[in-house]
């Protein structure tokens, strides 16, 4: 009892210590509860196995394939099933390769009904599409017919790709024909009724081609049969022309050791290759012959380049190199890095195809020549040469202006003060100059480059600022002038003008300082308005850098394409990808904002500048603004009293390539009138 009592009081002790030191993080769970768990848990993962196995790989693919080919006097029926797997919750469709035209489709599924499958033929042929909304097992029976390549029972049959890792061809053609599939394994050939029965098979992924021939005697099979189609490739170029004569060889039997070419009169030849590499020609009479190291058997060509002389005014002779065998096609191919207008004459001659119709043999090298046009020769040719009609050459400009900033500022009474800052490119600053003509009645009050005061040339109104003979082809120009007039009391329209260069400008922007004794709408213009904090913080320098997203801005090529599909082009659209987000207050690139700004804050007649909280600028920013100014007529040629204004407002514009005159009008009302 004692025992029992001494087990009793320690059960008690242990209770106590554990409530009074509870161990963090820690349930204490009973024994089956503990076990019910565990047994869950293992119940779900191994649900979730099992779902996992049950689940079928993505599969659409072309398991067997069977092609029988009947060939008849002028044509070949086709007769090709399919055995198509599709398995997996995205079924994609199936490309069922097959050469001619599709005449019956018959879909069978497991259950022998269509099951919701169709298949449509690709345009221009190559095969059909199996498209199917269940999973399954696919028969596709396809019946069609093709012609083959020269009538009368002979020529070169396309069969198609082969789609299936297990494939058969049967053909059944005439016993007197002979055939030939290169690339395919005979499994069986026999003769039966005049008939000759044959059965291949054919490696996954093989371009499958049937040629069928007439049998000749021993003493006529090892007879050349081949054929060539001429290209001639004409390339403009500012140097001057080249030509290169492409003949591509097409051998069927026998083999051809050497290749001989007639010349036209006067074509001379620089450069021969084959498809072997470079040769060294011998020209002999007006006949060229390229020697071998290997006999041709298939497919080879010819490539000879040659340097016409000057383009004769009658137009280039377009005479054609003469194979020695039969040419099936000539086409003319033009390549051009100058701009002209060409044609091939007489045009009765030629018919214009699409690059996509030049022999298919050479296509890896077309691409590299950047082909422009091509035709097809479908006459004799006689007298054929291309006209070359040059196009006017587009000026060349000895200045361009990257960027030009403007600051005009509206005294209250009505004096308008300008001052413009140039980032000129030019060819060469020794004895170059940027001519800027001052609107009427404007004065010119200072100038600089680089910083430095420059006396520029005046002439009725125009002024010469000269760049100096520094080094280098950039220099930062800034031009002060000033134009007095009277500002009309009440309402009143308020045109102006501002100074106008003769070099293009790639993107101007300008800020116009109002005083604050009246109302502003704006009415027209040929800048688009965006707010003034697009210029927050923003250097100006003649050296393009990232702390310069104006030169960044003027050289995106999508913003000069765009501007051409614009109704006005001083208002070019810009391109959603080039509109990055930010939130207020923030700082943000000033290229962006400009942009989404151009884009966004297009202003109609109807804004009023007065209404938008946005459209005025602090005190702090419009004193430096008018600091900027009184600093720019420190040394000016011609000092005039201007009062400039301590506070106002200040309203932004920008534009991408504007027009020469840049005009903007608006609307004043003197406040407490009506």
């Amino acid at each position: 009892m004692a025992v029992k009592s001494g087990l009793f009081a320690m059960a008690l002790l242990y209770a106590g210590r554990a409530l009074a030191e509870p161990i963090p993080a820690e349930v204490l769970l009973p024994l089956k509860d503990y076990l019910s768990l565990v047994e869950t848990v293992e119940r779900i993962e191994r649900q979730r196995a099992e779902e996992s196995a049950r689940q079928e790989a993505p599969v659409a693919e072309v398991v067997a394939q069977r092609l029988a080919v009947t060939v008849g006097s002028r044509e070949a029926t086709l007769t090709a099933d399919f055995d198509v797997l599709l398995q997996g919750k995205v079924l994609r469709p199936v490309l069922l390769p097959l050469a001619g035209f599709p005449e019956r489709i018959e879909i069978r599924n497991a259950a022998g009904t269509a099951g919701g499958a169709s298949v449509s033929a690709l345009d221009g042929g190559g095969g059909v599409v199996l498209a199917a909304v269940e999973p399954g097992r696919y028969t596709v029976h396809v019946a069609g017919r093709a012609a083959l390549g020269q009538g009368s029972g002979t020529g070169r049959l396309f069969l198609g790709r082969v789609a299936a890792a297990v494939a058969s061809t049967e053909i059944d053609l005439p016993a007197d024909l002979a055939w030939e599939s290169p690339g395919a394994v005979v499994v069986e050939e026999r003769e039966e009724g005049g008939r000759r029965k044959v059965r291949l098979a054919t490696a996954r992924g093989a371009e499958t081609v049937l040629d069928v021939r007439r049998k000749v005697e021993s003493a006529e099979a090892e007879k050349l049969l081949a054929q060539s189609v001429v290209l001639t490739i004409l390339q403009l170029r500012p140097e001057g022309l080249r030509r290169h004569d492409v003949v591509l060889y097409e051998v069927r039997r026998g083999g051809l050791g050497h290749f001989t070419v007639d010349l036209p009169p006067d074509l001379e030849i620089d450069q021969a290759g084959t498809d072997e590499g470079t040769v060294v020609p011998v020209v002999e009479g007006g006949r060229l012959t390229v020697h071998r190291r290997r006999q041709l058997q298939g497919v080879g060509y010819l490539v000879l380049s040659s340097t016409p002389a000057a383009l004769p005014a009658a137009g280039l002779p377009l005479a054609a190199v003469q194979p020695e065998p039969e040419v099936r096609s000539r086409y003319l191919a033009i390549s051009s890095a100058v701009a002209a207008d060409v044609r091939p004459i007489p045009e009765a001659s030629w018919s214009r195809v699409d690059l996509s119709d030049l022999p298919a043999a050479l296509s890896e090298a077309l691409t590299a020549l950047d082909l422009a046009a091509a035709w097809r020769l479908a006459g004799d040719g006689a007298g054929a040469r291309l006209a070359v009609a040059r196009l006017p050459a587009a000026p060349l400009c000895d200045a361009v202006i990257r960027r030009r900033d403007t600051t005009t500022l509206l005294t209250v009474d009505g004096t308008l003060l300008f001052r413009d800052r140039f980032l000129v490119e030019t060819k060469g600053r020794s004895g170059a100059a940027l001519e800027v003509t001052l609107p009427a009645g404007g004065r010119l009050w200072s100038a600089r480059v680089d910083d430095q005061a420059v006396r520029p040339l005046e002439r009725a109104g125009a002024v010469s600022v000269p760049l100096g003979f520094s080094d280098g082809d950039r220099a930062v120009v800034e031009v002060v002038s000033v134009q007095e007039r009277a500002l009309p009391p009440g309402r009143s329209l308020l045109a102006l003008e501002l100074p106008q260069v003769a070099a293009p400008v790639l993107v101007h922007r300008l800020r116009l300082l109002l005083p604050e004794n009246a109302g502003y709408r704006f009415h027209r213009g040929d800048l688009r308005a965006a707010p003034p904090e697009a210029w927050r913080n923003v250097y100006f320098s003649n050296v393009a850098g990232p702390e310069d997203p104006w030169s960044q801005l003027a050289a995106a090529p999508n913003i000069l394409t765009d501007q051409l599909n614009a109704p006005n082009a001083a208002h070019p659209p810009v391109p959603q990808a080039a509109r990055p987000p930010a939130a207020p207050g923030e700082p943000r690139s000033v290229d962006g904002v400009l942009i989404t700004d151009m884009a966004a804050v297009g202003v109609e007649g109807s804004a009023d500048f007065d209404s938008f909280e946005e459209m005025k600028v602090s005190g702090e920013l419009f004193r430096q603004e008018a600091q900027g100014l009184q600093q720019g007529m420190v040394a000016g040629v011609k000092p005039l009293p201007i009062a400039i204004p301590e506070s106002g407002k200040a309203l932004a514009f920008a534009g991408v390539l504007p027009p020469n005159r840049v005009t903007l009008e608006l609307d004043v009302k003197a406040k407490g009138k009506r």
